[in-house]
Formats: C-alpha cells, structure tokens, sequence
C-alpha cells in the first residue's frame, strides 16, 4: 500500500533514520500498517533504500532486538548478511520500538525459478541445500527461545512450541498428546538454528548470479530447536528440495536417525499453525494426521 505519513509518524521515522546513520533520503512509502504497526519502505540518493519498521510499546509485534539477534545467529552460520542494522525495544530514543534493515535487491525463490533452465533449476537447488545444511550445524548447547534458550529437553521444547503455535485448542491437546505417547522419537537429539519459516518467498537468490542463494527472510520465529523440522517442511512444499538439493544438504548434516518416522508430526505442526478450509490443505493435513494417529479433522476450527 502507498500512503502519506501522519506528521507525527513521519517526524519518529526521520528520528530513527538519524539515529541508524541514514542520510540523503527521498521518499517515504508505507507498506504496511495495522493496529499500532508500521513497514515503511524509504528511498535515499544512495546506492541502497532501507526499510523501517515501528511498533507501539503495547502491540503484540515480537522483539525487535530479538529479531536482529536472530537474523545475526543465522547470518553466521550461513554466510548470508544481516539486513537488520538497528534496533531498540526500549522505547527510550523514540516512543516506539523499532527496527532499520536494508532494502533488498533480490528475487524470491518462487519467482526466481520460473525463469531458470533445467540446469540452472538444478544449481540453484544445490544452493538451496548447502545454505539449509550450514544452517543445520548444530552449535546451541540447549532447546527453546532465541537468543538465550533454556534447559527444556527437545519434546519439552516442542511441546512449548506446540502451545504457542497450533491455531485450535483441540487439535493443541491431540497433537500434545501424541507428543507425550511418542517422546521416545525424540530422544538423542541435538538442538540448533530452527527457522520455522523457509518458505519460497523467504528464500532470496542474487540478482547478477542467478542460481545463488543471497539471503533468508523473517528470522523473527527462529529458535533452537531439533534441526531436521524446517526440512520435513520443505519436503512437504513444492519445489523447495531435490536430489540436488539433498547432496549439498547432506555434507553439513547427515540424515539423523528416526527422521522419517518424526517428519510428518514436524509436517502436521505447519498444518495446524495455518489451519485453512481449502480441499487440498484439509486433504494433505487429514493424511498426516493418519500417519501419526490423530484424529481426523473436518474444518480449519477444528484444525
């Protein structure tokens, strides 16, 4: 959306943009805003645009400071840079909490592989699974919330994860349930950089270098958690992994012992989170849920 800034509004983006250092700009573009939430895109003279984001102290937006400790986590492990370059929750500079990150030049990968060869679809999948490999080393000491997890086991963690995620109460408590009767599956596992989100609109490929991974998106759900769920997710998605994929994934993280028989509870967790009413999505959740024993559901509310 495009819209003109409230005096008030505009006056706290030019504070934060001098506070993050940004000089030279041209316009501002809101992108988004809801409830106390804003995304403004802002054009500078330079060679680069950023982006700013403010929340009110009282909104339910997640920690902003958490954020850009979690894009800088993943950022490490993965070589890609962090966009985010300030952020404050304290509400002590400027009254909102805010974050300022780069603009980005890059392609999603769901637009990106439209336009590529067999061949070249071919190494941007081995790219793929070398950045999602390097994410997967295991380098945390414990299960739970990013920055700073806690001494949770990996089911106490999940079942955590479960709580705060799963849209339905009743489909929380089978799924909880089946958590509990299969804890064993879980045993031995080592906790480490679980994005939650990889998705193709969040996976961005270099726009000179068509078949490269440049940087991963929304690191905001990210926790330390068993490393193998965003790939259970993947497998799921269209287009997301291949035999491509795996060779490259696999020289970081070898397949773990149980996966297959834990993959489609991670994959039942994503339906339950974005529960929809659609015949395929209620078909392909319905299947899962036979998979690992739950009951069948019949709508999103039940789901």
């Amino acid at each position: 959306m495009n819209g003109i800034l409230p005096v008030e509004v505009q006056e706290r983006v030019n504070t934060i943009l001098e506070l993050a250092g940004v000089q030279n700009t041209a316009s501002q573009t809101v992108l988004r805003q809801s409830h106390g939430y804003w995304i403004i895109s802002v054009a500078t003279r330079l060679d680069f645009d950023v982006v700013v984001k403010m929340a009110a102290p009282s909104s339910h937006v997640p920690s902003f400071e958490a954020a850009r400790a979690k894009h800088e986590i993943v950022g490490g492990l993965t070589g890609l840079p962090t966009t985010i370059f300030v952020a404050d929750d304290s509400g002590s500079l400027v009254p909102m909490r805010f974050s300022v990150q780069e603009g980005l030049s890059e392609e999603e990968w769901f637009t990106r592989r439209e336009k590529l060869s067999k061949q070249e679809l071919q190494e941007a999948l081995a790219s793929l699974g070398d950045v999602v490999g390097r994410l997967r080393r295991p380098v945390l000491d414990a299960f739970g919330q990013l920055p700073e997890p806690g001494e949770a086991s990996c089911i106490d963690a999940l079942w955590e994860h479960t709580m705060s995620i799963a849209r339905n109460q009743r489909s929380r408590e089978n799924f909880i349930q089946l958590l509990e009767d299969n804890a064993v599956l879980w045993n031995g596992l080592r906790p480490g950089i679980t994005h939650e989100d990889l998705h193709g609109f969040n996976i961005l490929f270099d726009p000179l270098r068509r078949t490269e991974v440049s940087g991963l998106l929304d690191c905001d759900k990210a926790w330390s958690g068993p490393v193998e769920s965003d790939l259970a997710r993947m497998e799921l998605w269209r287009g997301m992994t291949s035999s491509w994929f795996f060779e490259r994934y696999s020289e970081h993280v070898p397949e773990l012992h149980g996966y297959l028989e834990r993959r489609p509870f991670y994959q039942l967790l994503w339906r339950l989170e974005y529960a929809q009413d659609s015949v395929d999505h209620l078909a392909t959740t319905n299947a899962l849920a036979a998979k690992v024993g739950m009951p069948q559901v019949s709508s999103s509310s039940e789901a």
